[in-house]
């Protein structure tokens, strides 16, 4: 997976941080964006349409602090795209109490995860959210987006892999994280709430 070309700005004259640019299928440029006060209004009016599911103000608060990692994409001028992960402990995403959310590509919001007893030793960054607006799709901008993950996650050598829950009926996300290297761990029944069906699959990058 290509991510996007690194270059840098500045929010403090009230614009957001562009963090990259990388070029569709058809050779059109896309922008990344990361997510902060100034656009995290953008990120809540895609996942509206995006997901099936609400998001706390919690959720969305948390976007813009540490410990997690979320962008927004631009296409000739409009917000397209979003992706939202979490840095959390090793294996959190294995225990049967996780669950309750998430729209196409990932699940419900927890907070950032550490241990109670011990700053944990290994990592994982869960996948929340991601997403493309329907008439985007198939330009490569997904994959764009999830390489970025990727390639933020490969430069932190406590997080192991990258994890997210996938509805069990949501066949075309299936088949875009088993394209880009993610294989299914395993069955979680009634991971959702208020969806249906409530099962999902846990799907796992490994790193390292």
């Amino acid at each position: 997976m290509n991510c996007a070309k690194s270059s840098s700005s500045s929010s403090s004259n009230g614009i957001p941080v562009v963090l990259g640019m990388g070029m569709t299928v058809s050779g059109k440029a896309v922008e990344f964006e990361q997510v902060d006060a100034l656009n995290i209004n953008k990120v809540r009016s895609l996942n509206s349409v995006l997901f099936p599911v609400h998001y706390s103000s919690g959720f969305y608060k948390s976007l813009t602090q540490g410990g997690q990692f979320a962008q927004l994409c631009t296409f000739q001028g409009k917000y397209v795209g979003t992706i939202a992960c979490r840095r959390q402990r090793l294996g959190f995403a294995d225990t049967p109490a996780v669950g309750g959310g998430g729209g196409g590509g990932g699940g419900g919001f927890h907070g950032l995860h550490t241990s109670a007893v011990a700053v944990p030793d290994a990592y994982e960054l869960y996948m929340m959210t991601l997403g493309v607006l329907a008439p985007y799709r198939r330009l490569g901008i997904g994959q764009m987006l999830l390489a970025n993950a990727v390639s933020a996650a490969e430069q932190d050598p406590l997080i192991r892999r990258i994890v997210l829950h996938v509805k069990i009926d949501n066949d075309d996300a299936l088949r875009f994280y088993h394209k880009h290297g993610f294989t299914t761990i395993r069955l979680v029944e009634r991971y959702y709430k208020n969806i249906e069906p409530p099962h999902a699959y846990l799907l796992e990058y490994r790193l390292r």
